[in-house]
Parts: C-alpha cells; structure tokens; sequence
C-alpha cells in the first residue's frame, strides 16, 4: 500500500493530484496546503509553506508523513516575467519557491522516503524549464523568470536522480500540459482540466520504473527534450 504526499494540493493542479491518487486501490494519500483549513476528507498538514525552514521542518515531524513510499512536488509560482524587466528580487523570489523550497521539502523528507519502499520523487515542473523548447520560435509564451526557474528545476531532479540512484530511487521532473489553472491561464485560455492532467500524471508516477530515473515526462508519458 504505497503512501504518497501531495506537496501544495490547495488548489488546482495539487488538489486534483491528491482526489486522483484517493481513486487509486490501496493508496494512502497525505497532502499539504499553506492554509490552516485541511482539505475535506483528505489527510492535511496545514500551514506548509515550502518557503520556510521553519514550517517544513515541522511538516516532516508529522506522525503521518514518517514513512512515504512517493513525493510528489507541485507547490510553486508563476509568472511572465520577462528576465531583462525583473529585478534581481524578482528572480531572487522565484528561485525561492521553485528550486530552494523543493530542495528543501526533499531534504526534510528523505528520511521518510528512504523507510519508504517505492523512493519515488516527483518535481513538477513545465515545457518552460526545457532548454530545446526555449529555442523554437513557435512556443507559445515567453515566460523569462519561469524559465528559469523552472530549468533549474530539472537541474535539480537530474542531481537528485545521480546522488540516490544506487539506493534505488527514482527521481523525475514531469511536465503537466497545459493546464486550467490560475498559474496555466496566464497562457491564455483553452487549457486543460486540472483533473484530466492529474490522471495521467498519476499513471505515469505509478508506471515509473528504476530505468525512468532522471528522465523529463510529459503528462502523457511521452519524453521531454531537455
């Protein structure tokens, strides 16, 4: 019975991971928001700001959370911004959230994943971290700040994925579509149902094999170009 933790499930994409994976026979799912109300009938750690040392530290004491077989990493921002426009604070708040807070929710963690028995970390991150993407002219938004971000993030994944694969976990950055959520509809409208994107995500997370570690998957499985 594998027990997954949703990192950021308030709303959009996180809440339909974390109703997705309750679906799923013999998945025991735990989900964190920053608010102090707990999601309805879904285990919640409240008040988790990936942001804080402080709040995280204390998330991963939580009786519910010491031994985790899956994490999956939705919490983030989002913006498009363009990089010659942006203050170094600017930059300076989005790596914050978007690379240092998941660097620190895996390190909080690893202690419970590591009892755990499938090691499965998940990032999720976006088209916009991808480096051949960035040069086609047909993309469909600039998103400078993003970007960049978000490429670090799957810079991340990558060491993740090199440092713990001889303990046999499988580290992965998954790229969700296009999505209809408040961060998706600053692309425009037309996206996709948190739902929709959330199924496959999750039947991509439970197919993961150890020869998937350090790949970059699309929501559908499919691979991502770097």
């Amino acid at each position: 019975m594998p027990k997954v933790l949703v990192v950021g499930a308030s709303r959009g994409l996180g809440l339909a991971l974390a109703k997705e994976l309750q679906t799923r026979t013999s998945t025991t799912v735990v989900a964190t928001v920053r608010s102090t109300t707990p999601l309805e009938s879904i285990d919640t750690l409240t008040d988790v700001d990936i942001a804080s040392d402080t709040s995280i530290t204390k998330a991963a004491q939580h009786p519910l959370v010491q031994k985790l077989d899956i994490i999956i990493i939705n919490a983030a921002i989002g913006g498009l911004d363009a990089l010659l426009a942006s203050s170094p604070s600017v930059l300076e708040s989005y790596l914050a959230t978007n690379v240092i807070g998941p660097h620190r929710v895996v390190s909080a963690f690893l202690p419970a994943l590591r009892r755990g028995r499938e090691k499965k970390i998940i990032f999720i991150s976006s088209s916009a971290g991808s480096f051949k993407i960035a040069e086609s002219p047909t993309r469909m938004v600039r998103s400078g700040v993003y970007s960049v971000s978000k490429a670090a993030l799957n810079m991340l994944a990558v060491q993740y994925a090199d440092e713990l694969k001889e303990e046999g976990f499988v580290v992965v950055p998954v790229h969700p579509g296009w999505v209809a959520t408040d961060m998706g509809s600053l692309a425009g409208e037309g996206g996709m149902e948190p739902s929709v994107s959330a199924k496959s995500i999750v039947d991509v997370v439970e197919g993961l094999k150890k020869d998937d570690n350090a790949e970059f998957f699309r929501f559908d499985g499919t691979l991502m170009p770097w």
